[in-house]
């Protein structure tokens, strides 16, 4: 709609790659860009499964960033299975 930038849940866990796609973009390499914003769709896909933001903060517990992986009722936490999925999502990106 004629804006720049976004808010990005899934930037607070991939927050370098991100950057490397808006910066790809940017400079019109769309070569690199295809394939990581693909592979950053992927991740996103896999942190919004379930309702947010119970799978990122999982997540971000899983890493030892946040204290504990908690979310207010009526919320429930994350299944193990998409906990799972996301970890493995963001170990691909990171490889």
């Amino acid at each position: 709609m004629g804006a720049s930038g976004a808010v990005l849940a899934s930037a607070h866990l991939a927050t370098r790659r991100f950057a490397e796609l808006a910066d790809a973009w940017r400079t019109g390499d769309a070569g690199r860009a295809r394939p990581l914003g693909h592979a950053l769709a992927r991740l996103s896909a896999a942190l919004f499964r379930e309702p947010s933001p119970t799978v990122l903060k999982a997540v971000l517990y899983e890493q030892g960033v946040i204290p504990t992986p908690a979310v207010r009722l009526p919320l429930l936490p994350a299944g193990e299975d998409t906990v799972a999925e996301a970890l493995k999502r963001l170990g691909e990106l990171e490889g």
